[in-house]
């Protein structure tokens, strides 16, 4: 009954966030972990991979000759830009308010705690939040937001599947190790747990009071009732845990791919063949000299050197043939050119051949499915939530809404269109200027409802030539 177990599908997935966490911090991570992504090659093998041997010298220079691409964590800012290139929508009670501006523990906003929930997502597909509270909080305390990463979500239940009823998450194990500081100035890395039960922990209930522990390494890692307490603020428990699930697609318990893994893969092949290919470059370029019929001493060669032969002696360099570098060239182009295809940069709608509004918006709409679902399922995580904090509180949740930016074609208004449209309504086109206005606001071109525009526009003083136009003769006026 160790806190520490793991769930069967941790196991499962565990590699897999592990590369994309390295693939996303980048090249030192990545070389930090030497023979888990870039194995020895044979030779190297053979000669000894211990420290000193000439073998562990060679890989060094072959992984520091190496270049890691940073495919997944350009595909992830870019992907981040595209869906945060407008804010979400977020609705809140006004006991809330102050979790607009201050809703994690780091004092971030509920904006930038989306962002940061879009950015798990596409790197590992999965994260945690918690809504968390002192315990025996007073009347008014407002719980935080912690999020934790998808390594950290070690165990979870969420019932049995045999009968009909609802599956309601009922225990948690959250991975909390970290460094803490002793002795003033140094730091120690501690083991520490928390448990998030629904009721009694044998029980597996779908229903009961939400309980919570701390277990740390230097205390019990056995499960311990004494050791549960019960948060509550002015009173109000909770009768669900405090806890949502977000994957890349959906809000359960289990586990989802991580949406850019073939990315990852991609960008490890790349940096194997990287390594080969620019071996392969510093082997043609150090040719070995040959000496036949020398004394047997080791000469200098380079430009001032002079090496001296005895009669009938001879000397030249034997090299490596560089007939595969072509070859191996073009498969690394190859596989930078799909992975620009995956990382979504074809999303760009400002190609150089102009598109209509609905095109763009078919074209985009068929390449981002995967991102719709991503921003819906991380809205709705972020709302659950909300709610959650909202029914502690004693707010009313259903007024907490959270609606994610899914607009993702650029297909901002320009002059030119905007021109077509005031010219077909002057030809006759029955199109009114409360249309064209709603055009402008869908555009972001105006925040100003029509009413209020249409008074700031009589207050302003004429433009010169202004009011010759069709549109003020009779019979042009809107109704």
């Amino acid at each position: 009954m160790s806190i520490s177990t793991t769930h069967p599908l941790y196991a499962e997935y565990l590699a897999d966030w592990i590369q994309m966490s390295d693939s996303y911090a980048g090249e030192r991570r990545v070389k930090e972990k030497h023979l888990l992504y870039l194995p020895a090659t044979p030779g190297q093998i053979e000669d000894g991979l211990r420290a000193g041997q000439d073998g562990e010298t060679h890989y060094k220079g072959y992984k520091t000759r190496a270049r890691f691409p940073s495919f997944v964590s350009q595909a992830v800012e870019a992907l981040l830009g595209i869906m945060h290139a407008k804010p979400a929508t977020i609705e809140l009670p006004a006991q809330m308010e102050a979790l607009r501006e201050n809703a994690t523990v780091k004092g971030e906003s509920l904006q930038m705690l989306l962002r940061r929930i879009n950015e798990h997502q596409l790197v590992a597909g999965r994260l945690g939040l918690l809504a968390d509270v002192a315990n025996d909080s007073t009347i008014g305390t407002m719980p935080y937001i912690a999020i934790y990463k998808a390594q950290d979500i070690i165990n979870w239940d969420d019932g049995k599947r045999e009968e009909l009823v609802y599956q309601v998450l009922n225990m948690v194990v959250l991975d909390e190790s970290e460094f803490e500081r002793v002795n003033n100035f140094d730091w120690k890395q501690v083991k520490k747990y928390r448990l998030l039960v629904l009721g009694e922990l044998q029980e597996n209930a779908a229903e009961g009071t939400y309980q919570m522990g701390v277990y740390r390494e230097d205390g019990t890692m056995e499960f311990d009732e004494n050791a549960m307490i019960v948060p509550s603020i002015g009173g109000t428990t909770l009768s669900k845990l405090p806890f949502v699930v977000i994957n890349s697609k959906d809000i359960v318990a289990d586990p989802d791919d991580p949406p850019l893994l073939g990315l990852s893969q991609l960008a490890m092949t790349v940096y194997r063949g990287e390594a080969d290919y620019r071996q392969a470059i510093f082997m043609q370029g150090q040719d070995t000299l040959v000496l036949m019929g020398g004394d047997g001493d080791n000469p200098r060669i380079g430009a001032g050197a002079v090496v001296n032969l005895p009669i009938n002696g001879d000397a030249k360099y034997v090299g490596v043939q560089s007939k595969g570098l072509p070859e191996m060239r073009k498969s690394l182009e190859n596989d930078r050119a799909e992975a620009a295809e995956i990382g979504g940069k074809l999303l760009d709608s400002r190609g150089g051949e102009a598109e209509s509004g609905d095109a763009l918006r078919i074209r985009v709409s068929a390449r981002t499915a995967s991102l719709n679902q991503i921003a819906q399922s991380g809205a709705e995580g972020l709302q659950s939530i909300l709610r959650t904090i909202a029914t502690w509180i004693g707010a009313n949740p259903e007024e907490v809404i959270v609606e994610a930016n899914r607009d993702f074609a650029d297909d901002q208004l320009d002059g030119q269109t905007l021109v077509q449209y005031m010219t077909a309504k002057s030809l006759g086109a029955p199109l009114s200027k409360r249309s064209i206005h709603r055009i402008l606001q869908e555009k972001d071109l105006t925040e100003m409802e029509f009413e209020a525009e249409m008074i700031e526009i009589e207050g302003e003083a004429p433009e010169p030539g202004e009011g010759t136009g069709v549109e003020n003769e009779p019979g042009n006026e809107d109704d």
